[in-house]
């Protein structure tokens, strides 16, 4: 009994400290970014000069049409329909991809027959980051170049109990 009460207050600090780490390294990347001019870029993932598309019809939480095809948001899954969360995702990625994206391709260029891409607001902020920080998606674990940092994002994001998700 002593013993497993002394592992979970264990890992108990372990994951304040993995937090407080993240909070640290995030602040620097802000406070960064902040000194580097008049960034309109609000989230830590930016992506400014990525290419533009065309957003028809946004799909559920994670899948829009564009006038590239169907795009699947790289790095999140949200939730499906039927499920806790799904509307408000759904209703997010509506508002923060408005009529025009910013997209940056990741590892992998599809999906079946869906285009796969970070996706970005018209003047670049992640909206995958968005969608994680406010408790609407899931990192995925598999890859991606911003895999580490969307799910140190979600853990943070888990422990503080944001959004709908959590």
């Amino acid at each position: 009994m002593r013993r497993s009460r002394r592992a979970r207050r264990s890992r108990w600090l372990l994951t304040v400290l993995a937090v407080v780490v993240l909070v640290g390294v995030l602040q620097a990347r802000l406070d960064l970014l902040g000194r580097l001019g008049d960034q309109e870029c609000r989230t830590v993932l930016c992506c400014e000069e990525c290419p533009a598309l065309r957003v028809s019809r946004v799909i559920d939480g994670d899948t829009f049409d564009s006038s590239a095809g169907r795009v699947r948001l790289f790095g999140v899954d949200t939730p499906e329909r039927n499920e806790r969360c799904y509307a408000e995702a759904s209703r997010r990625l509506s508002r923060l991809a408005g009529k025009e994206v910013r997209v940056e391709a990741g590892p992998r260029s599809g999906d079946g027959d869906r285009l796969l891409f970070y996706v970005y607001t018209r003047n670049g902020e992640s909206i995958e980051e968005r969608l994680v920080q406010e408790g609407l998606a899931q990192a995925w674990t598999r890859d991606g170049q911003h895999r580490d940092f969307l799910v140190g994002l979600e853990q943070s994001t888990r422990l503080s109990g944001t959004g709908c998700l959590w």
